[in-house]
């Protein structure tokens, strides 16, 4: 490791098989808390590459506990890297819960394997609002094999799925920055889903996700990043989510090509959202607000959530366009098929 480390002290980054060797390192627990610190750190300072993310992400795939997928069934996440800031309620949960709705409703052969954590860098986290609606955290593969049976969701807690993680866990919440991991952990779904809605909190990654999605063997995906104004409507944020509140930039993978286009909300019907609308004060807000959403209460949070589910729906090959996934959407949850799911 102190080798490695050397090399990105000097401002050499790290190589595909350099990133697999450092990582294996970390999570074997050969590495110290403090080479972890550093070896995140400076990538985080620099910006992961493209090889780092890789050797990162197949190392992580190595050591994971995996959900077996009932045979038949095709599975997509939604999980995003967090690390917005933007103090939105938790707005990919909400639809993955609807695209469960969706595909149950429809009686096809597609589940959500939600993969997700408690937030380092926010109030709320999937987890932690998840925990809020009810939905028991860290249950047994075979249970999340279950959920996705009969539900067609289950939400993939990660500390129960990573258990290599335990050795850089206590260091990454020490720092309280966001580092490779973040990027990471959506890339790592313990269900291996190769069907993938992946928010980032930079518009510069959408494509180098992308690519990295691409490269580990992704069928379909959308990377996103959305913009979201603050409360005087001058200085936009950041969202790893589709936004109804400005563009977002969408960069989709479909075996090894990627395309990049910027998506705003009256392209698939729906109104701008005012930011106030999608801001919540911690978990109990966003999980009043997911259960309004749930129970068809109309307004920007359902608006939201109808455009993120149908980019999960068009993910996984159920819509085969936003327009028609957002109808979807909309009819999963008029109909309760969405707070279904959730039950």
């Amino acid at each position: 490791m102190q080798e490695l480390l050397r090399q990105l002290v000097a401002g050499e980054p790290l190589s595909e098989a350099q990133a697999v060797e450092a990582f294996e390192l970390v999570m074997t627990g050969q590495a110290s808390p403090a080479q972890i610190a550093a070896l995140l750190a400076m990538i985080e300072q620099r910006g992961a590459t493209i090889d780092e993310i890789v050797g990162a992400a197949t190392v992580m795939r190595r050591h994971v506990t995996p959900v077996e997928v009932p045979a038949g069934l095709t599975v997509i996440d939604t999980c995003g890297t967090g690390g917005d800031h933007a103090g939105t309620f938790n707005i990919s949960t909400a639809a993955a819960l609807v695209a469960a709705g969706a595909a149950r409703r429809s009686r096809a052969d597609v589940g959500v394997a939600k993969h997700g954590n408690r937030s380092v860098t926010s109030s709320s986290g999937s987890s932690q609002v998840l925990e809020a609606l009810g939905v028991t955290l860290g249950v047994d593969p075979a249970c999340s094999s279950r959920c996705l049976a009969e539900a067609r969701v289950c939400f993939c807690f990660a500390p129960a799925h990573h258990p290599a993680m335990k050795h850089a866990a206590p260091v990454r919440g020490e720092l309280g920055i966001r580092t490779i991991f973040n990027i990471v952990g959506p890339l790592t779904n313990p269900a291996g889903a190769r069907r993938q809605l992946v928010g980032v909190w930079a518009s510069e990654m959408t494509e180098p996700i992308a690519r990295v999605l691409a490269r580990l063997g992704a069928e379909r995906a959308m990377v996103v990043h959305g913009q979201i104004p603050d409360a005087d409507g001058h200085h936009v944020d950041a969202l790893d989510e589709l936004s109804t509140a400005g563009p977002t930039r969408v960069t989709e993978v479909v075996g090894q090509d990627v395309t990049t286009t910027e998506l705003t909300p009256e392209q698939v019907g729906l109104p701008y959202s005012h930011p106030s609308a999608l801001r919540v004060d911690g978990v109990e807000a966003s999980a009043a607000l997911i259960r309004a959403v749930l129970a068809g209460e109309s307004g920007p949070a359902r608006d939201i959530v109808l455009l993120n589910a149908a980019a999960g729906l068009r993910v996984a090959g159920l819509a085969e366009d936003l327009e028609q996934g957002v109808a979807m959407a909309a009819d999963a949850i008029d109909a309760g098929a969405a707070a279904a799911a959730l039950d």
